[in-house]
């Protein structure tokens, strides 16, 4: 027996409304679709007439137009429609100014800039979750900050060294010469606080790549609505 959604002419529409519903998030596009489905089994009884048929599908509308009404994406729409057919510009600049920034520390002015603007449209993305921006606002606008630090506070923790300088002393001859002692700084090898410096650094620096990677992943995905 054949059902409402067998008939050639729902079958057709059904077709239509497939091939339009990709200019959805695939969610939303199952979403509409089931419920069109839903709508036409309830509307149409079992093997209905043409007439019965074009009448369901006329007071529905055109496919085309239930998309746009479902906040479809219509390529070279105007920024009337919720669309994201500019691509993820926001994204992009964030990355850009926040990397930039950072490579362009010892320019204050340019790095204010690039700064400010980075969190601007970090903040204003629509592909990053709130736990994107929080950890890209940490990571990525601390810029160089961190290595700086680190680097500096690696150089100054290395052990001194002192040398004791003096003529050997025979018993027989009375007193000694003064020892003249030396210390020397920065030659004397890794302390285990050096080390732990330097290996937060190195921490760091994978924490930063793993971020910028994370974030250029995720914004590739479709913007939220």
């Amino acid at each position: 027996m054949m059902t409402a959604l067998d008939h050639p002419l729902v079958q057709d529409y059904l077709d239509r409304l497939h091939a339009e519903a990709a200019r959805l998030p695939v969610p939303e596009g199952r979403e509409l679709q089931l419920q069109i489905r839903e709508h036409l089994t309830e509307a149409l009884p079992d093997e209905p007439s043409e007439s019965e048929v074009r009448d369901v599908l006329d007071r529905l509308g055109d496919p085309a137009v239930l998309v746009d009404a479902a906040g479809g994406v219509t390529p070279g729409s105007g920024p009337g429609l919720r669309s994201d057919s500019d691509g993820p510009w926001r994204e992009a600049g964030a990355l850009v100014s926040l990397v930039g920034a950072g490579l362009l520390f010892w320019l204050p002015l340019v790095n204010l800039v690039l700064w400010v603007g980075g969190l601007v449209l970090l903040v204003l993305s629509r592909r990053w979750n709130v736990a994107d921006k929080v950890w890209g606002a940490v990571v990525l606008g601390l810029g160089p900050l961190p290595f700086i630090l680190l680097a500096g506070l690696s150089w100054t923790t290395s052990s001194e060294v002192c040398m004791s300088e003096g003529a050997a002393v025979n018993p027989d001859e009375g007193a000694a010469p003064p020892v003249v002692v030396t210390c020397t700084g920065g030659d004397g090898g890794l302390t285990p606080l050096n080390m732990v410096v330097w290996a937060l650094t190195i921490t760091y620096a994978v924490v930063y790549v793993w971020t910028l990677a994370r974030l250029i992943r995720r914004a590739a995905r479709p913007a939220e609505r």
